[in-house]
């Protein structure tokens, strides 16, 4: 065969396909996925309503044309998907290549939409109809990638509901035959048993560093200083306030968002959703640091020189790691704010690169980073950090470069002697030979002899938080026990500050992203190790070490909300639905009718008298045999009377009255018993 007329028979329609639900599940699937890109933000609104309106267009012109395909329009299809193709290939050549995903994901997304409308205008067949349904796959899964909650399930949902009708249908119209309910749910249950078999099986989400990130600005405010605390800048309306003595305060003036840390706020912290990570690792997503303590509050210290220094060059802004080497292993975080925030950008220990839109940002000699504008609800950025995870025996041997003289009085300056601190924390840490074994001791001393909460009295006029917590209350959250775990510690010469930020949060195992929400905001202490540089301690909050995999956040969660069942009422209605089970079971076996009733007691009789079946045969014949296998007693019922009585019911025509039918009923068990007694004999005598 020549390559001409392979190319032909390659081409060549197929039988027409007139099944109308087959064409309207294909078309349903691809509007879904083009709806879903929209919804992701993947494509414009205007382009996703003239994709679909051209894709319904479509629709109905195969349908009609579907006996009478045109040649001619494979060729003019094929010169667009050319076109659409060349477009594809000069965007992401004006975006440095396919690294840069933020850029590739919306003309991949355009892309995929315009030749999935374009071949909507030739589906004469079925084979043509099967493309579609699987080309909405790629359109789904390009805004899959984009979905950061679980509002992109519904989209899933209703296009699995499209798929599943238009499979049916097409195994219908191959089988010339109407698929039934029944075949559908059955290809439904296998579908979600296999969608959470593979989501079991999928291991914990890893990050690289090797691809360009995205980052966007959304409703952003300048502010009137350059690296200004948002909520202390003056002149812009901001979202986030400083809290005060007076009241409680929210995210913003809590742990030091919007300000010092003061730990004479009593602040309340919500459930709302503040943003969103997608990470290498959990751990804390750090805001910023406190070296200056003066016994109620956290203060940054002014250094000598301009406390924060510009770094422009723009995105990504490579950053001067403030650690002893600029070693350690890198860790990529994404954040994506859900709600106003202030202008820090968090991160995970020693930021080194961040993807941010803006010329420029502003870092102190701490390593703590701003941005010169507010960011509101949208707003994406990455960084990229070098993370030193040492052992316990590397931390407890750790030697190299200490800190300069003026840094080390900064980390361990105290605002007054402590001497009933510094003698508990030397009795604490007597038997501790290390730095890291005396930071250990501390901690676990606080997480037994102190208690974790909220409700707790204002701090009194005057008075000294940590000579407060440790010695009247010992009652507090995060930022008092934090806080008196850095002074004990600074009694004992060791260099230590203050961290505040976010713990990682709640790990969503459909998006592989942590959702850190309000109540997630915390303070911890962070100690100076040679060598190693800043290291967390926290007696109050526990990080796990590795993202987890999908399979044990689910197993996890289960087992919580299992716990979180009461026992007495679920065994109450666990009992009252198996005994409604076994009501409809016992229903469902019941006779429709006294004879049919009468018979099946009888015959139960003869298996309990161990008479063998004589093969097809009535129930008077039956009725005969137990009475010579069975002999009545003067006053019982003869099993014959009995059967013949059903017989008469059953097949002449006369409808027993209550009376009689319960008065047959009482005989066949009657019957049944004298069948139950000789099984007994029997039994006896062997």
């Amino acid at each position: 065969m020549s390559v001409l007329r392979r190319i032909r028979a390659a081409n060549a329609p197929g039988p027409p396909e007139h099944s109308v639900v087959l064409r309207i599940a294909a078309a349903w699937t691809v509007a879904l996925g083009i709806a879903a890109c929209a919804a992701e933000g993947e494509l414009g609104a205007s382009t996703a309503g003239v994709a679909i309106v051209a894709l319904g267009a479509g629709s109905v012109f195969s349908y009609r044309r579907r006996s009478r395909p045109m040649p001619w329009l494979k060729l003019v299809l094929a010169v667009v998907a050319v076109v659409a193709f060349w477009w594809f290939f000069f965007q992401i050549s004006k975006a440095n290549g396919v690294t840069n995903l933020g850029a590739v994901e919306g003309p991949l997304a355009v892309l995929f939409t315009w030749i999935q409308v374009t071949h909507a205008f030739d589906v004469p067949s079925r084979r043509d109809l099967a493309f579609s349904l699987a080309g909405s796959v790629t359109l789904m899964a390009v805004a899959a990638a984009q979905a950061l909650d679980m509002g992109f399930a519904p989209f899933v949902l209703a296009w699995v509901a499209g798929m599943l009708v238009g499979l049916g249908a097409m195994w219908g119209s191959m089988c010339a035959s109407r698929p039934r309910a029944a075949s559908a749910l059955v290809g439904g249950g296998v579908l979600a048993a296999v969608g959470a078999g593979c989501l079991l099986v999928l291991p914990a989400p890893s990050v690289s560093s090797r691809l360009v990130f995205p980052s966007s600005l959304a409703g952003d405010v300048s502010l009137a200083s350059p690296a200004g605390l948002e909520g202390t800048g003056g002149g812009a309306t901001l979202p986030v306030r400083a809290g005060s003595p007076s009241g409680r305060s929210t995210v913003g003036g809590y742990l030091g968002f919007a300000g010092p840390l003061d730990t004479a706020l009593r602040g309340t912290l919500g459930d709302q959703l503040v943003f969103r990570v997608r990470a290498s690792r959990p751990t804390f997503w750090l805001a910023e640091s406190f070296d200056d303590w003066n016994g109620q509050s956290w203060l940054e210290t002014a250094g000598p020189g301009p406390e924060w220094r510009a770094v422009p060059g723009g995105s990504p802004f490579g950053l001067a790691p403030v650690a002893p080497s600029a070693s350690g292993t890198e860790d990529v975080q994404t954040f994506y704010l859900a709600e106003p925030g202030p202008n820090l950008i968090f991160h995970a220990e020693v930021a080194d690169q961040v993807w941010f839109p803006a010329d420029r940002l502003y870092m102190d000699r701490d390593g703590d980073i701003r941005s010169g504008t507010s960011m509101g609800p949208g707003s994406i950025y990455t960084v990229v950090s070098l993370v030193e995870t040492p052992g316990a025996a590397a931390l407890a041997g750790a030697s190299g470069p200490g800190l300069d003289p003026s840094d080390l009085a900064r980390f361990t300056e105290l605002p007054h002697p402590y001497p009933r601190v510094a003698a508990l924390a030397r009795r604490i840490t007597a038997h501790a030979t290390s730095t890291e074994a005396q930071v250990l001791a501390l901690e676990a001393w606080m997480g037994r002899h102190t208690r974790y909460t909220t409700d707790i009295p204002p701090l009194a006029r005057g008075a000294d938080t940590v000579e407060e917590f440790l010695f009247v209350e010992r009652r507090g959250y995060c930022e008092q026990i934090s806080t008196s775990l850095a002074v004990m510690l600074r009694t004992l010469g060791i260099p230590t500050r203050e961290a505040t930020g976010y713990v990682p949060g709640q790990y969503n195992p459909i998006t592989d992203l942590y959702d850190v929400e309000a109540k997630d905001a915390h303070a911890w202490v962070q100690v100076w190790f040679p060598g190693y540089g800043w290291q967390s301690f926290d007696p109050t909050a526990q990080v796990a070490a590795v993202n987890p995999s999908p399979a044990a956040t689910i197993g996890h969660e289960a087992l919580g909300a299992l716990r979180r069942i009461p026992v007495l009422p679920s065994a109450l209605a666990a009992g009252v639905l198996a005994m409604v089970a076994a009501l409809v079971v016992l229903r469902r076996r019941r006779p429709a009718t006294e004879a049919a009733a009468l018979g099946a007691t009888l015959e139960r009789a003869a298996r309990r008298a161990g008479l063998e079946p004589g093969g097809p045969e009535s129930l008077a014949s039956l009725g005969v045999r137990l009475d010579a296998a069975l002999p009545p007693a003067e006053g019982e019922p003869a099993a014959s009377l009995i059967a013949a009585a059903a017989e008469a019911a059953a097949f002449g025509g006369r409808a027993m009255s209550p009376p009689e039918a319960a008065a047959l009923a009482r005989a066949a068990a009657s019957v049944l018993r004298r069948a139950r007694r000789r099984r007994g004999a029997r039994a006896g005598a062997r």
